[in-house]
């Protein structure tokens, strides 16, 4: 008789267990979409700046899948105001991309990376400076170090 009860109350338990795992899981997927940068979002453009003394960066960028391009705009004070797009590839928050501009009238272009949590993205500062002047990144996102002031999103101008 203690046998068919001890084996319903296992079941019961099991069954109850499942339940908790699977509606664990279904909050973790939800948190993880939460907290996605809104930069994945399709067909949206983003602008972010930055303003420090009378420097200015200005970040505008828009996202089809992970595909990311947009405009980026350095303005350092007494030095040549430089203008152009940025075009690259969005992973995992992290957005790798070529930074094409004009500069005194000769175009250019250089890689950049930016970081986009919640409404802020942060420059990636690079390792190093190559012998063409070109910086250099770590490969590996989780050893990129990026700017400590971030650009803040606002309206886009």
């Amino acid at each position: 008789m203690k046998t068919p009860i001890i084996l319903l109350v296992l079941a019961a338990d099991i069954l109850i267990s499942c339940q908790q795992q699977a509606s664990k899981q279904a909050v973790t997927a939800t948190d993880t979409l939460t907290t996605a940068a809104p930069a994945e979002e399709k067909n949206t453009t983003h602008c972010y700046t930055k303003a420090v003394g009378r420097d200015t960066i200005q970040l505008s960028i828009s996202f089809s899948d992970s595909v990311a391009t947009g405009a980026l705009l350095y303005n350092f004070f007494e030095k040549d105001k430089n203008t152009g797009k940025f075009n690259g590839v969005l992973h995992n928050g992290i957005i790798r991309g070529k930074y094409t501009f004009f500069s005194e009238g000769v175009e250019s272009s250089r890689p950049a990376i930016f970081k986009i949590s919640g409404q802020h993205a942060y420059e990636a500062l690079p390792e190093s400076i190559d012998r063409l002047g070109q910086p250099v990144f770590n490969l590996d996102n989780d050893k990129l170090k990026f700017d400590s002031i971030p650009l803040v999103a606002g309206e886009c101008k």
